[in-house]
């Protein structure tokens, strides 16, 4: 990828100084020695990216000290601050927050909203495209026609993992012979995972124009209320996050888990030798519409995004575009079986059951993009799954109730 400069109006408008200062070819060459400086960038990432990350940024740091004659040294700090608490926090203290930090696509709009991020120059908006290609991944980006963040990878929000010494390949895909033959874990509160319940049952959110245009189905609640059953049951375990899942299945006490791709590195560790990926599966509820109908999910991508109070733009610019380099997209799918942002590598992946599992599911995802405002999903629809995953809400007609009163409230918040 070309390299390109953070095009900044000072940064302009000192390049456009020194263009002038050159232009006469006889004017003498200054001796004056070049006045150098030492830079330390802070870079936030997940727990799990740390190693990848330092030794990232590590590459970068010698790398740009010897291509830039003022820069006598860089540094970058990494920090541990995970995609799912960046945002929430740079938004509450811009001024403490890292240089570059990675965020969810869906949360690209507070931030820019806020002024809290760099507006990324078209120029350097091209480069990025010709890294992960002109698709969904690349409009995520973009927030009312201005590019924010850099992808570095696509995943969707669920896929399943499984014990293939109890569940075989062709019974992975349906959820009702799953729960046959095992127990299942998923996060059932909260919101992220809940779109495979609320979407497979015909459910609609956030069509266009950034407005919400949302059609509880029928079936909704119907679903929902089978999901209570299975919990109470005993046959869906309801756990807090993926460590809670890895261990359950490390143990044995389940024979399959749903959760995001880029957890796959714990699941791995926990089935062993026994670890299964596949899409999500088929599902039937009884007294509905839904018949084998394809589990959906949430998708979307991580990017850097840039502190728009940085007081190294260029270099922190610099720093965000190797991270997501195409070497560093592989090199971070080895480390972390993250799926590449890029598509011209899955060809390079494609053989990993995790990665192979992803694309498929990624058919089948909602893409949550700054595009179809997702902000007043969460508390009203996790809610309601915080409620059923607790044993509280169990009847379907009291679920249809609280999705009727969700609705409104989601209508009138997101279309303010």
């Amino acid at each position: 990828m070309k390299k390109r400069i953070l095009a900044l109006s000072l940064a302009a408008a000192m390049l456009v100084g020194a263009m002038a200062s050159c232009s006469a070819k006889e004017e003498p060459v200054s001796s004056t020695p070049v006045e150098t400086r030492d830079i330390t960038l802070t870079l936030w990432g997940s727990e799990q990216d740390q190693a990848f990350l330092k030794e990232a940024s590590a590459a970068w740091a010698e790398k740009y000290a010897a291509e830039h004659e003022d820069i006598s040294s860089a540094k970058v700090d990494v920090q541990i601050k995970g995609e799912d608490v960046a945002a929430t926090d740079a938004n509450n203290d811009i001024t403490a927050a890292a240089d570059v930090f990675g965020v969810a696509s869906d949360q690209i709009k507070g931030l820019a909203d806020a002024n809290a991020i760099y507006q990324i120059p078209e120029s350097v908006a091209n480069d990025i495209k010709e890294i992960v290609g002109d698709n969904t991944t690349f409009s995520a980006s973009y927030w009312d026609g201005t590019c924010y963040g850099i992808p570095y990878t696509d995943n969707t929000a669920a896929i399943l993992y499984y014990d293939n010494t109890v569940i075989t390949a062709e019974e992975a895909k349906s959820l009702n012979t799953i729960l046959e033959k095992g127990k299942l874990a998923t996060e059932v509160g909260g919101g992220w995972h809940d779109m495979m319940w609320l979407a497979t049952a015909g459910t609609t959110f956030f069509q266009g124009d950034n407005k919400a245009d949302i059609n509880v189905t029928a079936d909704t609640a119907k679903m929902l209320a089978w999901v209570a059953a299975q919990v109470k049951d005993g046959k869906i375990v309801d756990v807090g996050g993926a460590d809670d899942a890895a261990a359950l299945a490390a143990d044995g006490q389940v024979a399959a888990v749903i959760h995001g791709a880029w957890a796959a590195d714990k699941f791995q560790k926990a089935f062993g030798d026994k670890y299964g990926a596949a899409e999500l599966p088929n599902v039937t509820v009884e007294g509905s519409g839904i018949t084998d109908a394809h589990m959906k999910c949430w998708g979307g991508c991580k990017l850097n995004v840039i502190n728009a109070n940085t007081k190294e733009p260029e270099a922190a610019m610099s720093l965000a575009l190797e991270i997501v380099s195409l070497d560093n997209q592989v090199k971070r799918f080895e480390m972390r079986q993250l799926p590449p942002a890029s598509p011209s590598l899955l060809d390079k992946v494609s053989s990993n059951p995790t990665v192979a599992a992803d694309v498929a599911q990624s058919n089948y995802a909602l893409k949550a993009s700054p595009l179809n405002n997702t902000s007043g999903y969460w508390g009203e629809i996790g809610g309601i799954m915080d409620e059923i995953a607790g044993g509280k809400l169990t009847e379907e007609a009291d679920i249809q109730a609280k999705l009727d009163a969700a609705v409104t409230t989601m209508t009138e918040n997101v279309n303010k």
